[in-house]
This record gives structure tokens, C-alpha cells and sequence, in this order.
């Protein structure tokens, strides 16, 4: 079950439900029949094994019903949290956060989208943290042509490289004319 899709598992729960119905309907026509052919006396004993099974098919059907849509709210309630707190932990900040799937259904799937993104972020934040220690010579690999941020980090690697890069020219030079 934790490979199976939210919309799957729905679909499983309301086919069994509607076979239920359906075999409560038909039971109910067959019985209807059934009593109209018997004597009167005889219609009230199959008629109270009818309600009798109606009653228990229903019951099953409620307890049925009522489990899928515990289990359903548990399952979107857990994942929702889990991916609140790692949206909270980002807005404070946090690189290093890790989110923890229960599930291969469509909640886990966000949850590997949204560590792609987290882990894109902390990679980004560790260029930053290279480049303010000082290290000008990091690679910064962009995750595509439309990452901004890794765009930007990659051009200001490139531009303190080109400015050091001038200030050595510069040196060398000053140094080559004073010894002249």
C-alpha cells in the first residue's frame, strides 16, 4: 500500500463500496420478489432476514467508509506537517533540512520535489559560504539555464576572479616599474 497512489486507494475503497451497494440493491429487489410470492405469514420471517442483512451490509459499508476517511486525513494531515515544518525550517533559514517520506503515493512525490529544492538551495548556500571564506576558485555548476541564483553566484565567482585576476596585473606591474 505505501507504493499506491492517493487517487488509487480511493478508487479500491469506493469500488468495494459500490459492489456493497449494489449487492444490497439487488438483494433487495430479489427479496421484494421473494416476498411478494409468499403467503403473509411467512413474508414477516423473510422479511425480518432481510433487514437483518440490510443492517449488517450498511454497518460494514459506515465502518467501511469511515476508515478511508481516517486513514486518507491521517496520511494528508502527516504529510502536510512534515512538509510545513520543512517550509518553516527554509523561510528561517536552514539548509541542512531533510524530509522524511512515508509513502511512493503523489505526497511523496512533492516531498522528493521539494528536497530537490532544498538541496539545490544548500548547494548554493555552501558556493556563497565558499566565496565569503575568501575561496575565489569554486565551480559553480547552475542546475539549468533558468536558475537565477546559480547564475548570479557564477557570474560573481567569474567577476572576483576577473577583478583579482586585474589587481595581480596591476601589482606586476607596479613591482616591474619600481624596479626599473
Amino acid at each position: 500500500m505505501k507504493n499506491m497512489k492517493i487517487h488509487t486507494k480511493l478508487a479500491i475503497g469506493y469500488i468495494i463500496l459500490a459492489v456493497l451497494l449494489i449487492v444490497a440493491i439487488y438483494t433487495g429487489y430479489t427479496s421484494a420478489a421473494a416476498i411478494i410470492k409468499l403467503a403473509p405469514e411467512e413474508q414477516a420471517g423473510y422479511l425480518s432476514s432481510y433487514a437483518t442483512f440490510t443492517a449488517v451490509l450498511f454497518i460494514v459499508m459506515s465502518i467501511m467508509t469511515t476508515g478511508i476517511a481516517v486513514a486518507l486525513t491521517k496520511l494528508i494531515r502527516s504529510s502536510f506537517a512534515k512538509l510545513t515544518k520543512a517550509a518553516d525550517e527554509m523561510a528561517a533559514g536552514k539548509v541542512d533540512v531533510k524530509i522524511e517520506k512515508d509513502n511512493n503515493d503523489e505526497f511523496g512525490m512533492l516531498m522528493d520535489d521539494i528536497q530537490k529544492v532544498i538541496d539545490g538551495t544548500r548547494y548554493q548556500a555552501q558556493i556563497a559560504q565558499e566565496v565569503a571564506d575568501g575561496n575565489l576558485t569554486v565551480e559553480v555548476r547552475p542546475r539549468s539555464d533558468e536558475d537565477v541564483m546559480g547564475m548570479a553566484l557564477k557570474k560573481l565567482v567569474s567577476n572576483n576572479q576577473h577583478a583579482l585576476g586585474n589587481i595581480k596585473d596591476a601589482a606586476y606591474q607596479v613591482t616591474t616599474s619600481s624596479s626599473q
